[in-house]
């Protein structure tokens, strides 16, 4: 059906969960001309590439707190702060900033908070150190309830190694190692992270890539 829909101008790539590599092995006609890759692209390659080479990636942090309040006075403090970075940051990052504050400024109307107060938006160093800097402060002066715990989504830049998704167009051999992940791994928790994981199965299933950060 993809097949016929695309070949009268639909536009389809594989969210990332593997629909490509499962459909391949049931049989279905994706594989690309060379038999190794796939006839469409990843949304990794399509979309998210471009953002991942410009050291963007998902930042996300929860309040320990389990405070509403303090959901909304760090969704503030994010919002200021990626503005100001955003107003000396080079032109071709200045798009990323700019969706990211305008996200961050309506997150909490979209009332998509499930369980822990948690956020998440998509940063680079610059912005995630600025963020993390006011986190601190406004737990250390009482403006926060209570800390606030920084991570990251599981594909964020170079802590995946995913041969079916994130690095599915690295073409010699190397997509099938670990090294991005582990070093991610072995790296933050030397630098002194306290919430460093190696895990397996982020986003494709287990056995199919390796997470780390």
């Amino acid at each position: 059906a993809i097949n016929k829909l695309c070949a009268r101008g639909m536009k389809f790539w594989d969210y990332g969960n593997a629909f490509l590599l499962e459909a391949g092995r049931a049989g279905a006609d994706v594989l690309g001309a060379d038999g190794k890759g796939f006839r469409y692209p990843s949304y990794v390659q399509d979309i998210m590439g471009d953002i991942f080479s410009l050291g963007f990636g998902p930042f996300r942090w929860v309040c320990a707190s389990n405070n509403p309040s303090d959901l909304e006075k760090t969704d503030e403090m994010a919002r200021e702060v990626i503005a100001k970075v955003a107003r000396v940051s080079p032109e071709r990052t200045q798009q990323q900033y700019e969706d990211n504050i305008r996200w961050i400024t309506h997150a909490g109307a979209h009332k998509l908070v499930v369980g822990s107060q948690a956020r998440i938006l998509y940063s680079d160093a610059e912005g995630r150190m600025a963020m993390a800097h006011a986190f601190n402060t406004a737990v250390a002066d009482g403006t926060l309830k209570g800390p606030v715990i920084l991570s990251r989504d599981h594909h964020d830049v170079s802590g995946t190694d995913s041969p079916f998704r994130e690095t599915s167009n690295i073409t010699d051999g190397s997509n099938f190692c670990a090294d991005m992940a582990v070093q991610n791994f072995a790296g933050d928790s030397f630098r002194g992270a306290t919430w460093v994981a190696l895990h397996n199965g982020g986003g494709v299933g287990w056995g199919e890539v390796i997470n780390g950060g």
